[in-house]
């Protein structure tokens, strides 16, 4: 513990990094700020006064459980203001007695943020036994033709996507907004640049590394705190800022139905997550720690090769962006880009796109989602890693 706590003291705890990372917390919350300001995260927020006044109204009433009552009444208010505006006779003044104070400001609220996600909601379970109803004459039609992988595929489908439905309507605009913020991502490289980069050349360039190495604590011990330094430094700057994240998306948006399943959210409708909101944001941060652990120790292999500090911070930030493009290939269909992509460690913070959607590849007549690739070939490459750093540092 005395040589982890050395380490972080050398390159963790140094007064620059804490004040990088005070500063760059300070402007993740600008972000999301300046977004939710300008509507980037729901829309209505940028609008006038009225139409949130309105918006705030018509959320009290339709939100929680779904019931007949809920349900009716979006659907009732929505089909008399569409016949309202339908004829083009509504006036466009002022009006009393509407929530917004306009007619077709009421049109707009109801038809963009509660009749369409309420009628998501309600029809998503009957939608989805029409799909299984298909992927059961799928699986009869791949079995019959000795197509052992699609089979494999609809029979996974069948195991996973059974029993779903939408008990309760809360608006995921904020969720899904929060699930695909990534400016963090961009602000935690930098600190792991700046953290983990010369914790070996910093050693090289003073001398050390001879004195190091022939003490009774160099070798192993040493080089296990480093990388215990480097993974440990990785999974706390994510966890904090995720912590950071959610917490302003709750104060900004006051986020709700947590413990409604993933698909409750129409661009989940296909996930083959069966957790809810909060389990797989969960899931979402742990896998987010794994990438950036598997980025730390990447540089403390670029630190262990090379002699100056300036080195491995330009191959780092060269690392980090060439990882960020492969991870945009996560969900490709075409075999050599998803290939590409499961190398990259920061395909690790896209659970958006590995778990939006079904899209997984063969393994000989096996069907294996594609997240479950990703994750075997990281942890692959984290040992490789490892053993790189000790080849090179003992």
């Amino acid at each position: 513990m005395k040589l982890l706590y050395l380490e972080a003291r050398k390159g963790i705890l140094r007064k620059s990094v804490l004040i990088a990372l005070i500063l760059f917390l300070c402007l993740d919350v600008l972000k999301i700020g300046m977004d939710y300001q300008a509507g980037a995260i729901r829309e209505v927020i940028g609008n006038t006064e009225g139409m949130r006044a309105g918006f705030a109204e018509l959320y009290t009433k339709s939100k929680g459980p779904i019931t007949n009552e809920t349900a009716g009444f979006l659907a009732g208010e929505f089909q008399r203001l569409s016949r309202t505006v339908a004829d083009e006779t509504y006036s466009h003044e002022p009006q009393e007695g509407t929530y917004s104070g306009y007619i077709f400001g009421d049109y707009y609220l109801i038809g963009a943020y509660f009749y369409t996600p309420m009628s998501y909601c309600v029809q998503y379970s009957a939608r989805m036994e029409e799909r299984l109803r298909q992927e059961r004459d799928n699986l009869d039609f791949y079995q019959s033709a000795g197509n052992s992988f699609m089979a494999a595929k609809s029979s996974y489908i069948l195991r996973h996507y059974a029993n779903r439905s939408v008990s309760s309507f809360y608006l995921m605009d904020g969720w899904a907004s929060l699930l695909k913020y990534d400016f963090s991502h961009l602000l935690i490289l930098l600190l792991l640049i700046l953290g983990i980069a010369a914790s070996f050349t910093r050693e090289k360039e003073t001398g050390m590394t001879m004195l190091l190495a022939s003490s009774k604590r160099g070798g192993w011990p040493m080089l296990a705190s480093k990388c215990g330094a480097a993974i440990l430094y990785a999974v706390g700057l994510t966890m904090v800022f995720s912590l950071l994240n959610l917490a302003v998306y709750g104060f900004l948006l006051s986020v709700e139905g947590w413990n409604c399943p993933l698909y409750a959210m129409e661009a989940y409708q296909d996930t083959p997550f069966n957790g809810t909101v909060e389990q797989f944001y969960l899931l979402s941060c742990g896998m987010k720690a794994l990438g950036f652990s598997i980025l730390a120790l990447l540089l403390l292999l670029l630190s262990a090769c090379l002699q100056r500090t300036l080195y491995p911070c330009i191959l780092g930030a060269g690392a980090g962006i060439l990882a960020s493009y492969l991870s945009g290939w996560i969900a490709s269909p075409v075999w050599w880009k998803g290939l590409l992509s499961a190398i990259s460690p920061l395909s690790l913070t896209r659970a958006w796109d590995l778990w939006s959607c079904l899209c997984g590849n063969r393994l000989g007549n096996l069907y294996l989602p594609r997240s479950f690739t990703v994750l075997l070939i990281q942890l692959a490459l984290a040992g490789i890693l490892l053993w790189a750093v000790r080849r090179k540092s003992c």
